[in-house]
């Protein structure tokens, strides 16, 4: 895989001082070390050079000037389009944009795999573009050439539920919350007191990943009406970034709010936080125009919606708001998809009947956001189809429902890792393996784990499929009002 890396990288992975040293250093090395392990490739852009001219300081400039030269400049770099220039605004020459335009251009063109930055305002400019997938932070590019050449390691901590009186104050997740919040650890103590419940996973033994405490609102805020949950802390330590835990601690919110009949969730945030407002985004949360004492943004997801709701909605941007279990079925292109009971258990680890706030054993399958990749013909799987996963051998029945975000054909192995990367339980073996034939890479949203699989014989019984699916297939309009109303059932 070609990686290209931001001038933001290139700095830490080329320190010119101790002073530079930040609390990333560490996984940018890592980044590095494991590309050239396997067998990947790292560029610069030749505007790379541009940023850092601007350094006033001069030894430090011409110090970084010559370690350029370690790193291959990407051969025949693309110039910015007409088309792109009018999609992300047009720049003065050698400015900041401009130089981040031209990181774009290379990734729109294809050049490389994965653009790695730590520069939120170029992921933005990525999603205009539909690039999105395919920009990572350091930590996520760590994350996706673990995921893709190595083998997988013992199964990462799951997601417990727990008091909040068990937990230590004095843990290091917490440092993070003391500056925004004077009153942190007087906040602390009145949760212990009210044991509410906190869902967290543990890095180690003694330490703590990723947490975050809720509670049931008795006197709903901001408008609210209903049934209303706040999440009162959602934290995932940096040293975790791109380890998908955010997802699988939001994925264990909704199994909650949605087993427990809440109408509403709700979130405090400061803007400045951007990276988190943008995961509660991508999962159905939307700013309100109210804001807290502290000047936090406030943002809700419903949970709970009507039939003139879910009319008004097409099927992915329904799933999305008032989602992951909220699907619509009747008039949306629906598809049988076989899947092999290994491969279940990896995707879909909760299918096992653990259906309570307890996730699985491994983050990358409880995320809601996957990748299956399939050597089936098909090709009319479009943006907001609807995925039903009938397991195969065992089950013999539907098990699981996702919702299409996008598709992708290709028999390269680099572009459908790319793609897939942050998604995929795959290894780069394998996707290779699979790439002797053209390959369908779908990425969708698990919408729901069903209690009771569809049988084989109910399937068959309502016109879903006449015989146990060999390979991907549509379902027939026809069947799909009666699939709704199972589901809904």
């Amino acid at each position: 895989m070609k990686f290209l890396i931001d001038t933001n990288v290139l700095i830490a992975l080329e320190p010119a001082a101790i002073s530079d040293l930040e609390p990333g250093t560490n996984a940018v090395f890592e980044f590095a070390r494991r590309v050239s392990e396997s067998g990947g490739q790292l560029y610069i852009h030749p505007a790379a050079c541009v940023d850092i001219e601007r350094d006033k300081n001069k030894r430090r400039r011409e110090l970084r000037l010559t370690v350029l030269n370690r790193y291959p400049s990407l051969p025949d770099p693309p110039a910015l389009s007409p088309q792109l220039e009018q999609v992300l605004g047009r720049a003065e020459r050698h400015s900041n944009d401009w130089v981040d335009n031209l990181l774009l251009a290379a990734l729109k063109a294809d050049a490389v795999d994965v653009l790695v930055t730590e520069d939120n305002r170029i992921r933005a400019k990525a999603t205009r573009l539909n690039l999105d997938t395919r920009v990572a932070t350091v930590a996520e590019a760590v994350s996706l050439v673990r995921d893709l050449f190595d083998k997988v390691p013992s199964p990462p901590p799951a997601v417990e539920r727990v008091s909040a009186h068990c937990l230590d104050e004095t843990d290091p997740i917490f440092e993070s919350f003391r500056p925004d919040y004077p009153d942190f650890d007087k906040w602390l103590r009145k949760c212990k007191r009210e044991q509410r419940s906190a869902l967290v996973i543990y890095g180690d033994p003694n330490t703590l990943a990723a947490i975050c405490i809720y509670k049931h609102e008795e006197l709903p805020p901001f408008g609210l009406t209903g049934k209303v949950l706040k999440i009162c802390s959602f934290k995932v330590s940096g040293d975790y970034n791109g380890f998908r835990y955010g997802e699988l601690l939001l994925k264990s919110v909704f199994d909650y709010a949605n087993s427990n009949n809440y109408d509403w969730v709700f979130v405090t945030a400061f803007e400045k936080y951007r990276n988190l407002i943008v995961l509660l985004e991508e999962f159905g949360f939307q700013s309100t125009e109210e804001t807290t004492s502290l000047g936090e943004l406030v943002l809700t997801k419903p949970m709970s919606f009507t039939e003139t709701e879910r009319e008004s909605l097409d099927s992915l941007s329904f799933n999305t708001r008032y989602g992951p279990s909220a699907i619509k079925l009747v008039g949306v292109p629906t598809f049988i998809v076989p899947i092999r009971p290994a491969y279940h258990r990896l995707l879909f680890p909760e299918g096992k009947g653990q259906l309570d706030l307890m996730a699985g054993k491994h983050p990358f399958g409880n995320s809601l956001r996957k990748a299956y990749l399939s050597n089936a013909s098909i090709r009319i799987i479009t943006r907001g189809s609807n995925i039903l996963f009938y397991r195969s051998a065992d089950v013999r029945g539907v098990t699981c429902l996702g919702v299409v975000e996008e598709t992708m054909v290709s028999s390269s192995p680099d572009k459908i890792a790319g793609y897939v990367g942050k998604r995929t339980v795959y290894t780069f073996r394998e996707i290779v393996e699979l790439c002797a034939r053209e390959v369908l890479a779908i990425l969708f949203r698990q919408a729901r784990i069903l209690d009771r699989p569809i049988t084989l014989e109910e399937l068959k019984q309502n016109g879903v499929i006449s015989a146990a699916p060999q390979s991907i297939g549509s379902v027939p309009k026809r069947a799909l009002e009666w699939l709704q109303t199972r589901l809904d059932g």
